[in-house]
This record gives C-alpha cells, structure tokens and sequence, in this order.
C-alpha cells in the first residue's frame, strides 16, 4: 500500500504546465452593469474554464500568448481577447453587447430564471471539480456549503436541518426524486446520478424554496445542463473503482449538440485496497448511461433531452434491531427529462416533461421486497416582462408518482431471521398532484428587487387543499455586499418506502435572512433562519415525528493569498426541537456547532491539494429502551419489551479529507492524476441507529466508512 501511495504521489509531483498565473477582471455591459454567469474560458482549454459571479467578477489560470480568451452570455456577441491583449498585473473590463440578431429583450429576461437572484449559491461544473470534498458529484459538492447539515455521509441534500425527503432536486426543471444511487453502501455508494460534464449552472436555494417549483418545504437544488458547447470533447477517466468516458459533439453550430457519458463501478480493486475500511460490503457492481441532447431550431425555439439508465447491485451484510445477516440488493432505473421552450414577442413558453421507472429488489433475512416506482411529471409555464422591470410567470405542473410492492416482511416485526414468518405484503399506491402557480419579480431599482409567489393544489380525490405563499426581499446596500430576506409557508408530500407506504403531506413556514460581501478574493456569508415543519414523518417503524422548530445561524468565511492558498472556515448553529406525541425532544439536527473549515492550494506549476475537515456533536436519536425480553417460538426471535420513548446522544462526529491533483497539457490533449483519502484520521464515526445483541442484551455500534484510498486519472482530447 505505501508503495502505491508513494507512487500516486510522485505522478502528482512530477511535469509542468504552461499556466503562469491568473487572468482576473469583470464582464459588464454597455451600461456597465455586471453579467453574471458568464461563460470565460480559454479557447485551448474550453472545459477548464469559468463563469462570472454576481458582480460580474471572473478569475482564470492563464495558458500562454498564443491562446485567445473567450466570453459569452446568451444574448449578448461573444467576446474574443488574444491572450497577449490580457492585462496580467491587474483586472481587466471585458463589455459585452447585446445581439438583437439574436434574442430582444424578452428572449434574454426569459433566458433566466425569474427566482435566480434570490438564491445563495451557484455552482459551475468547473466549481464542482474544484470542490475538495466533492469527488466530482454534483450534490456532493454542496456539503461543506454551512446551509448543509447532512450527517449521514449520504449525497441526499439536507438543508438547514431539515429532512432529506422535504427538499427536492430539480433537473432542467423536472424533480429528480431519489437522486443518489447505490444508497446501502457507506459512502463509496453516496453518489449522485448526474454528471458533471453536463452541467452549466447548479443554484442552491437552501431554505424558502422558490414557488416556480412545487412539491418541496425544505430547499432546492436546481441544475440546468449545458447550453452550447465551442469544441469538440473526448474523455476517458479510471480510477480504482471505476472505468468511464464522456463525449461532446457539436452536430450543427454552438446550439445543437449531443452529449453521452458512461461508467462502469466496480469494488474489486477498491474492496482488495480497502478492505478492513469497508467490513459491510462484499461487493458492487453498477453501470449507468446518460445521453443529453439539444437541438436548436431557431434563434426563438428550442428542444433539450436528457435521458439516464442505470443497473446496479450489492451484495453485503446489514444489521437492524437484534438481526445482523446478509444483504443482497439489485436494481435499475431510466429516467427522461425532456425541455422545449419558444421565445415570442409576447414572452417565454416552456413545456417540460418527465418521466421515471425504477425496479428494486432487496434480499435481507426474511425480508424479500421488490419494488416498483413510476412517475410522470409535466408542466406548461409562461414567462414575460411586464414592464422593464417587473417579470411574471405563471404554470400549471402536473406531478404522478406511482409504487407497487411485493414484498413478503416479517409477521413479528423484530423476528428477521430467515426461518422467522412472514405475510404478503402486495399493494399499489399513487399520488397526483396538481398546481398552478404565480410567481412576480419587481426590480425596484437597481439596489432593490422584491419577489411574491403564490401556488396551491387542484385536490384529486382524497388529498387536502393548501395553499403556499411566499415572499422575498433583495437589498444591495453598497457593491459587493447583499441581503436577501425571504418568508414563506410550503407544502410537499414524502416519498413511500418500506416501512411506511404512504404519500404523507408535510407543510412547513419559514423565515430567513442570509448575508453576501464578495469582493476580489475574499467571500463572507451568513445567514439566521427559523423553520416551523409539520406533518406525519415517520422514522421507521419506531415513532412518527409531528411537529418540527429548528432556529439555526450561518457564518462562512473564504479568503486566497498570493493567488493560490485558499483558506476558509463556515460553522453552523442550530437549535432543533422535534414533538412526538405531545412531548418535546432534540432534533436529530440539533447541533450546537458544526464546523468545516478547507484548506485549498491550486498551483497550475505544480499541483493542486485539498484538505477539508468536519466536526460536530453526535446526532441526537430517539428510541424506545429495551427493558427486557423472552423467547417467543411462534416468531422464532427474541421479543423485546420497551420503556418510554428517549432521546440519545451518539458519540461525536470527526472526518477529515485529503484530495490531491495533477494536471498536464500537451497540445491537443491533457492528463489528470488524482487522489483522494477519505477520513483520512481513520476516525469512529457511529451511524444514526442503535443495534443490539440475538438477546437484547447488550447493545453494539455500527461506524460510518473508516479511512479509504481512491486514486484515479482523466484523460481528455
């Protein structure tokens, strides 16, 4: 192992690149107001590049004087600077005019987002690759953002405290229910299902979601793909766990394209490396495929499709209650995101479609479950500008989810043995939800921009009227500095899953109101929140949580010197309170700190290296004390008896991460050598559950994935 560490090492160490240094400025308009998210990139390197922030800033590692700097935004004429032209000492202004050959003034209002200025955070994919902690996973890269509270080293997004299952991954504009694939392994599996090459922008509202998109009372994570693409692009990547490629081709111009990417995953090299590190897993197996296509038919219309299909299986062991036995689990998904927008006069029409298909079949002691989920989704939107600065939308969507099981479960519910009984369990349930929404943005002038939204349910058959409102409030006080206040009351329903199969609505009301000064190489954020969550969410089959009331206070602060260190250090505050049955307890999310502080240092001349730790108190779990038990032979298990329902501290959580990389160029193509150790300290970090004995005797502790190794290159032309 050291002589496989110590060679990884040395690949990382070893050639050069022809980058010197950054290349920074802003990219404004005629009138000299900042473009955000504008695409900057050197010709030579298209997929290394950058886009603006919201004061319109850029920051980009040089290549050599023979290239030529590339800016655009839809609407606007690209830009092209010899690179000879750059200023290298100081900023440089880069002015973008608008193209009316191509999109007027309603085409460009309408290319945006109407809800984007009221988010926290946007990430580009070049972003998410530059992420210490992300592994190159799109949802993975939000979890040292301070807003994520995840605590169960999953890629599910957790926002401000709350659970998993009441905030929602939007894709191209289509809900992405159950986004992370492979969830029974401990975090090798803790992936995504999106691909990073595909992504433009990915934007982060991590409390008061926007009301364009139903269905969610915690947060949003909204990614859009790619627009167009300047080259063609080939890349094959390995690694130790995996083998892949990606294609990009232009088929017609910029606009019209076709992307695809496969990987195959497989844990014989990453088991053999790991092996004491991963004592549940015996193996894994996944395949997955994704293909986006774009066509452009027009300057004023367009069609993007994106479609996903993934196998997967795991074998492994597991343990719940007093049974601890062999895992087995197999599965496929496909999935289809289908967009197609028309630019008039009058405004934007988008029509957006969705489908989703997953099969699952899971073997554990006398569990025998196979699942079915399918769901369709669509929505008609309408998007136009009033005046100058007053834009509205307003939609209908129209979201179906459907899941039949067959499955035979435990007739005792604590006797899993596999000589234990069990009943049929065969049932089909659905749910349709139907909403038409209206959503306003009013730029009041050019420090202040105020948003209403308001969406409510068409009720289909037995389900509740409700209505969710919400209100949002942005104020630039100086340059560089922001506050966005938002309020709001949402609504959404769980996702059914074995224990409880059921589409439960929840609803919540929320109040936050977060900071942003950003200004050259130094980023401050904060935010205070307060969440009132309802509804039936049941944990398990133990208890079902009722009422929710978290309070919780953001500080992140990131600064760069001397261009290549970057240090920064956010912690999160939070006051969570849960009721069940009329008594109050600690939230699983009530953490009187939580700290992630990274240290990055991104030298084009040598190599880049990340390290970013984690560290909290234990999670607070409830459970119900076993007292007792005593044999009972029609189960053929033990039968605890229980004491009153408990909260209980697990021990406190500690990770620290390292990640290394080396890029070459060479003409026409480059090499990535990379190499992460995930925990690196080889800390005990104890999972969200209680086990115990055959008896009920004793209990004993299940830890989270200790020290692992993963290395790996890329290889791009």
């Amino acid at each position: 192992m050291r002589k496989v560490i110590f060679l990884i090492v040395s690949m990382l160490t070893l050639g050069t690149i022809t980058m010197a240094q950054n290349i920074s400025g802003y990219v404004v308009d005629n009138e000299k107001t900042p473009i955000m998210a504008a695409n900057v990139y050197f010709i030579s390197r298209p997929h290394n590049g950058t886009v603006s922030n919201i004061d319109g800033r850029f920051s980009i590692p040089f290549t050599n004087d023979r290239d030529t700097l590339l800016v655009s935004f839809i609407g606007y004429e690209d830009k092209r600077i010899p690179s000879v032209e750059l200023k290298k000492d100081s900023d440089n202004t880069i002015i973008l005019n608008i193209n009316p050959m191509i999109l007027d003034e309603v085409v460009i209002s309408g290319a945006t987002p109407i809800s984007e200025q009221f988010s926290t955070e946007k990430l580009s994919s070049l972003d998410i690759y530059m992420n210490p902690v992300s592994q190159a996973d799109p949802l993975k890269a939000i979890i040292n953002m301070p807003a994520s509270t995840n605590s169960d080293e999953s890629a599910n997004p957790s926002l401000r405290g709350s659970a998993s299952d009441r905030s929602r991954v939007i894709y191209n504009g289509v809900p992405i229910y159950r986004p992370v694939r492979a969830s029974s392994l401990n975090n090798v599996g803790f992936f995504s299902i999106f691909n990073p090459e595909m992504i433009d922008i990915q934007t982060v509202y991590p409390s008061n979601p926007p009301l364009v998109t139903g269905n969610a009372s915690g947060g949003i994570v909204d990614i859009n793909t790619i627009k167009k693409i300047d080259k063609n692009a080939y890349q094959l990547s390995a690694g130790i766990g995996n083998l892949g490629f990606s294609v990009s081709q232009k088929i017609k111009g910029k606009s019209t394209f076709i992307q695809a990417y496969g990987n195959w995953q497989n844990s014989f090299l990453l088991k053999n490396i790991n092996d004491k590190s991963l004592p549940d897993m015996k193996s894994y197996d996944t395949k997955d495929v994704g293909i986006n296509f774009r066509y452009t038919f027009s300057d004023k219309m367009y069609f993007n499709s994106y479609n996903y299909y993934m196998n997967e299986r795991y074998d492994g062991t597991s343990a719940m209650l007093a049974y601890q036995g062999k895992l087995n689990s197999s599965g496929l998904r496909y999935f289809s995101v289908n967009n197609l927008a028309v630019f008039s006069k009058i405004g934007m029409f988008s029509f957006n479609y969705g489908y989703n298909y997953e099969k699952k079949d899971v073997l554990f002691g006398n569990n025998i479950m196979d699942s079915k989920d399918y769901s369709h989704y669509a929505s008609i939107n309408y998007k136009t500008d009033i005046v100058r600065s007053l834009s509205f939308q307003t939609g209908i969507t129209f979201d179906n989810q459907n899941t039949k099981v067959d499955n035979e479960v435990p007739l005792y519910y604590y006797a899993m043995n596999e000589d234990s009984p069990t009943y049929k369990q065969d049932s089909l349930v659905s749910n349709y939800i139907l909403e038409p929404y209206l959503y306003l943005n009013w730029d009041v002038s050019d420090r202040v921009s105020m948003s209403v939204g308001a969406r409510t349910n068409i009720p289909i058959k037995d389900q509740k009227q409700y209505l969710s409102m919400q209100y949002s409030l942005k104020y630039v006080p100086a340059d560089n500095h922001s506050i966005i206040f938002s309020a709001g009351q949402y609504h959404n329903y769980t996702q059914p899953d074995y224990y409880n199969l059921k589409y439960r609505l929840l609803s919540s009301r929320q109040v936050s109101l977060d900071y942003l000064f950003e200004k050259n190489h130094t980023k401050i954020q904060s935010a205070i929140y307060y969440k009132r969550e309802k509804g039936e969410q049941a944990i398990d089959f133990y208890y079902t949580i009722d009422k929710t009331q978290t309070f919780g206070f953001e500080l992140s602060i990131s600064h760069t010197f001397w261009k290549y260190l970057t240090v920064s250090l956010s912690n999160s505050t939070i006051k969570q309170d849960v009721n069940v049955g009329n008594s109050n307890y600690k939230g699983g999310y009530n953490f009187a700190y939580f700290l992630k502080p990274s240290v990055t240092y991104t030298n084009p001349k040598l190599f880049s290296i990340g390290l970013i730790y984690i560290g909290r108190p234990g999670s607070y779990i409830l459970n119900y004390p076993v007292n007792s038990s005593q044999w009972n032979s029609d189960a053929n298990a033990y039968e605890p008896t229980y004491g009153e329902l408990e909260e209980y501290q697990l021990g406190t959580y500690n990770r620290l991460d390292l990640s290394m990389s080396k890029y070459m160029s060479f003409r026409n193509w480059s090499l990535t050598l990379y190499l992460s150790i995930n925990n690196l300290l080889n800390t005990k970090n104890e999972t969200n559950a209680v086990y115990y004995s055959k008896d009920y005797s004793d209990t004993y502790k299940k830890y989270h994935t200790l020290r692992t190794f993963y290395f790996g290159c890329v290889f791009a032309f």
